[in-house]
């Protein structure tokens, strides 16, 4: 007995061994893609840099050379940081499941990318009954998803001010704590709840999505940002690259009252009608609600976001990527956007696919160009555009012409 005994206190000595090593190795990944993570912002920094000197000087030759070997410099040093992650992931140890959680982002670390970050089981959304406030609890930690969870970012204005069937009591009835009125994504009937709904599990009827409902996670900023906080704005603003980084593909629910009947959808009532309108099915759904989301900066800025984030496409079918959404993936090469509105929930179709926010589609409709509340936001906006695009052309090793588009 006591042989037997001592020979599994050394199976457990081992087994403590060999879960320490690991950790260690874990630890170690992490520390690299650190430190590759630095070593990238160490070189955008002087990236950056270069082209203040550029424009001091009104020369932009020189500039341009210098920026081209901090360019290298960049990619040399995400290329260390994918190769850590990679090598990390293949340990298989619980550290490295929580970091696989980070889903499409490849451009931040683990860490970075998941920091703070929360999302919303669709399991949850379905036995909720609407759109919770993030006041009910519902989320979960990013950092807490399986490495195959598919994320995805709602995109869309809300509807309404509180009311009193909206199923919560706000905590200032009156206004909230930064002073605005308390609104909601939603109204009575919760209709865009229903929206959302079904067009997740219209994806997972046609195999654009995992059919699990465990699998399925969704960002919205109702649930998922603190309303309670100082400025839920703020929040979101400061962690867009990220949110939208960590998110497979976009779907905007569009509450329309006056499907079919009013006039602006006379002409443009089939898929092949919107689809083959100048500028596309943008253009071509006339939802009075889409055609004020269509122009308002801060939504166009997302959907600039989804079409110009890194977008890995090795990782399309590993998150369960089918059907015609995984051909749409694989021609575009960008995160998908679908639009689901009150016509295709009656009609029974499937969502609408947009057009990328990129090339022509963003020279006519720029975020910085949109409409907005508070034009002191105009500033920011254009911010957010600038940085998105000059990182895009680092990205791409086009220095020349982050210097003369931007210089």
């Amino acid at each position: 007995a006591e042989a037997e005994v001592k020979k599994e206190r050394e199976k457990a000595i081992a087994v403590d061994a060999a879960l320490a090593k690991e950790e260690a190795e874990v630890k170690k990944e992490q520390e690299k893609a650190m430190e590759a993570d630095a070593a990238l912002a160490k070189a955008e920094a002087e990236v950056k840099k270069e082209l203040e000197k550029a424009r001091a000087a009104g020369d932009a030759a020189p500039a341009a050379k210098a920026e081209e070997g901090k360019a290298q410099e960049a990619a040399d040093a995400e290329k260390d940081k994918e190769a850590a992650v990679a090598e990390k992931e293949q340990h298989g140890s619980s550290g490295a499941h929580g970091a696989g959680g980070t889903g499409q982002v490849g451009i931040l670390s683990a860490f970075q990318a998941t920091k703070g970050i929360k999302f919303l089981p669709f399991q949850k959304v379905l036995d909720f009954g609407r759109i919770p406030r993030s006041s009910e609890g519902l989320t979960v930690q990013a950092t807490d998803l399986g490495d195959d969870t598919f994320k995805i970012f709602v995109s869309h204005r809300w509807l309404s001010s509180w009311w009193p069937g909206a199923g919560f009591q706000p905590p200032k009835l009156d206004h909230r704590p930064d002073g605005n009125d308390e609104g909601h994504p939603d109204r009575a009937g919760h209709p865009k709840y229903k929206l959302l709904v079904a067009a997740l599990q219209r994806m997972q009827a046609d195999g654009w999505i995992p059919k699990d409902d465990g699998k399925v996670v969704i960002w919205i900023d109702f649930a998922c940002i603190d309303q309670d906080g100082k400025n839920p704005a703020d929040e979101l603003n400061e962690s867009m690259i990220r949110l939208v980084g960590l998110c497979d593909m976009v779907v905007t629910p569009v509450v329309d009252d006056e499907w079919p009947d009013g006039e602006d959808w006379e002409g443009f009532k089939s898929r092949s009608d919107m689809e083959g309108a100048v500028g596309g099915v943008a253009e071509g759904y006339k939802a009075k609600a889409w055609k004020e989301y269509w122009k308002r900066a801060w939504c166009l800025l997302e959907m600039l976001y989804a079409a110009n984030v890194p977008f890995s496409l090795e990782l399309v079918e590993e998150r369960g990527f089918g059907g015609d959404l995984l051909g749409f993936v694989r021609d575009k090469s960008v995160r998908p956007h679908a639009l689901f509105g009150t016509r295709e929930f009656k009609l029974e179709e499937a969502p609408l696919l947009l057009a990328p926010l990129k090339d022509d589609v963003l020279a006519t409709n720029d975020p910085s160009k949109g409409q907005l509340t508070s034009e002191n936001d105009r500033s920011t906006i254009e911010r957010h555009v600038r940085e998105l695009l000059i990182t895009n052309l680092v990205r791409m090793r086009e220095i020349p012409r982050a210097v003369s588009e931007y210089g």
